[in-house]
């Protein structure tokens, strides 16, 4: 007979619940709801936000019936740390009980004070690596009291990068490719779980998770951002961005300049999350091994309006929405699973297995029946043990005193560098409340010089690059000359001319003399930016802190329009001026200047920075 599983996921903004029947024939989904924690309790900041959330899951899990269901448990992302560990063996028995000696050191807080839990990602030859969670212990034992209390079985406790990579599509192991072998590089998916108050990215290889990284920034950031923009309070905000909110991206129709700064305004609330996904690449790859081919997109966050071609072409990669594995979960079809991923994957869990526990009460519990069935045998083992562990202990507390005094240097000397004077802990404290709720992500600038360049020389790139005959190359046969707008031959005719005059051959040198350039006639094309007619070339580019000037050389005075509109493409470059156009000999040469919101200098370097500016 079929027995119903529930899935929670503890999400900041909302609670997401899944309802499974599990039996022989496999795993089905029945239902499917959320339940909003509610705005004022998210934006007070004396609130508890776990209270919050943990009210709202109990109360909509009595109001449905569902309390007396086993359970799986998603925690919030802020609970929960990961690590990738390696060993020098792969026996799964062995790093199983190596494991919890080699977390020691990697977490702020002793191990005694956290629950762990592994994941084996790779066992091949000598090594084997494994993916460890962690969350601390007393949080996590007030929540499963609290649903105790309620009279909940929890089956389940686990993280939401767990219970996604668990019941996520994984991609089909296919040959490397030779690129990438040559590299001993090993592909794998991205899973980018966009919340409200952060955002998880979970690489996936045809096995499961392989390593998880997790950033600060999701949707509450694009709310605070349209809240600023518009003068709203966080309500009319967030209704805004469900509704309007929207990423720019060639797709789209020529817009207007509002439709452009509200596309803007989105685009530089989400950049820190586009560079973590740079980051994160990139640490993959150099750590691991690990090659990002795709990305796979889950959370709320999915839902942004033109988030899935806005990856796209910033990243380069293939972009879509997660799916659930159908050999694993029956009755998905279509319905939205980017959000209720990790309360599915949480109902599987507890239906089956969880990938990974963070909280095992039985275990627990059959410990303590071991240890009074067997402590007379222990009690003479302790005896021998406690010899043994005298003297251990004494060389350990005097490591540890070392260890003390080293940190105690450590800290006093770098306090020193940064504060100019040896704080203590408590000072220190004192120091970072102080700043406590500044936006210190404004101090941090969004790109360096050479990434703004790279931006210019990208708006600058000829938009028909190897379709037309580069400068100086001999013309096709019966052609005069490259027209300036399509960046095409012409032939005689074309242009409305006579095909007859000049055309014959014996007609003296004279009648063949190249004729002046002319400007393009008729609309211009803004959206074809510029092209290899143009001829297009930079005199000088000043990347300054706050501003932009560049000094460009063109044939066509258009050029600088279509300069312009390709510029303002980029989110961080507004208020872009164009300067009066002066003929040099056939050439056009005009200067443009901008807001230059890419690249600034820190506080301490702006003196120092104040009429100097990055030329190239």
């Amino acid at each position: 007979m079929a027995q119903k599983f529930v899935g929670v996921d503890l999400g900041s903004h909302h609670v997401k619940v899944v309802v499974a029947s599990a039996g022989l024939r496999g795993v089905q989904v029945t239902d499917a709801f959320e339940e909003p924690v509610g705005q004022a309790a998210s934006d007070d900041p004396e609130a508890d936000p776990l209270g919050a959330m943990l009210a709202v899951a109990l109360g909509v899990l009595k109001h449905r019936r569902l309390l007396s269901y086993p359970m799986g448990l998603v925690l919030p992302p802020s609970l929960c740390s990961y690590r990738v560990l390696t060993f020098p063996f792969s026996d799964e028995r062995r790093i199983a009980q190596a494991v919890g000696f080699e977390a020691e050191g990697q977490f702020p807080v002793p191990v005694e004070e956290l629950f762990l839990g592994h994941l084996l990602v790779s066992s091949g030859g000598a090594e084997g690596k494994v993916l460890l969670a962690a969350a601390r212990r007393d949080r996590v034992e007030s929540i499963v009291e609290i649903f105790k209390r309620a009279g909940v079985e929890l089956k389940a406790v686990t993280s939401g990068a767990m219970a996604m990579g668990q019941i996520a599509a994984r991609p089909v192991a296919t040959p490397v490719s030779p690129e990438l072998s040559e590299r001993g590089l090993e592909p794998v998916s991205l899973v980018v779980d966009l919340g409200h108050e952060s955002t998880q990215l979970v690489a996936m290889g045809p096995k499961g998770p392989r390593a998880v990284r997790a950033a600060r920034r999701g949707g509450r950031h694009i709310t605070e951002a349209i809240a600023k923009a518009y003068d709203m309070s966080p309500l009319e905000a967030e209704t805004a961005k469900h509704r309007d909110a929207f990423l720019p991206h060639h797709g789209l129709e020529q817009m207007s300049e509002d439709q452009l700064d509200a596309g803007r305004i989105v685009a530089q609330a989400i950049e820190p999350v586009l560079r973590e996904l740079g980051h994160t690449r990139m640490w993959l790859r150099a750590t691991h091994k690990l090659e990002v081919t795709e990305l796979v997109l889950a959370g709320g966050g999915a839902a942004l309006q033109g988030l899935v071609p806005y990856l796209s072409e910033q990243t380069g990669l293939q972009v879509k929405r997660l799916m659930p594995s159908g050999t694993l979960v029956k009755g998905t079809q279509g319905r939205d699973w980017t959000i209720y991923a990790g309360a599915l994957g949480a109902a599987y869990g507890a239906a089956r297995r969880p990938l990974l526990q963070l909280h095992d009460s039985n275990a627990v519990d059959g410990e303590g029946g071991w240890i009074q069935e067997r402590i007379s045998s222990l009690i003479a083992i302790g005896v021998a043990v406690m010899a043994f562990g005298a003297l251990d202990t004494i060389a350990q507390v005097k490591a540890l005193e070392a260890e003390k005094a080293a940190y105690e240097d450590e800290l006093a000397a770098a306090t020193l560098e940064t504060f100019g004077e040896v704080l203590g802990p408590s000072k220190i404290e004192s120091k970072i409340a102080s700043v406590e709720g500044q936006d210190l992500t404004s101090l941090v600038p969004e790109k360096g010089a050479l990434e703004v360049l790279a931006m210019v020389t990208e708006a600058a790139t000829p938009s028909d690059l190897g379709s037309a005959p580069p400068p100086g190359a001999a013309l096709p046969a019966g052609s005069t000359g490259i027209d300036p707008e399509t960046g095409q031959p012409v032939t005689p005719g074309e242009d409305g001319g006579d095909e007859e005059d000049g055309g014959g051959e014996g007609e003296g040198d004279e009648a063949t003399e190249e004729a002046p350039k002319k400007e393009p006639q008729g609309p211009i094309d803004l959206s074809r930016g510029i092209v290899m007619s143009d001829e297009l070339t930079f005199g000088t580019v000043d990347i300054r802190e706050r501003k932009l000037e560049l000094k460009v050389d063109a044939n066509a005075s258009s050029a600088q329009d279509r300069l312009n509109f390709k510029l303002k493409q980029n989110s961080c470059i507004s208020n872009i001026q164009n300067g009066k156009v002066r003929n040099v000999g056939e050439r056009k040469s005009f200067e443009m200047s901008m807001d230059n919101n890419c690249y600034f200098a820190q506080p301490e370097e702006e003196e120092a920075a104040e009429g100097e500016g990055a030329k190239g």
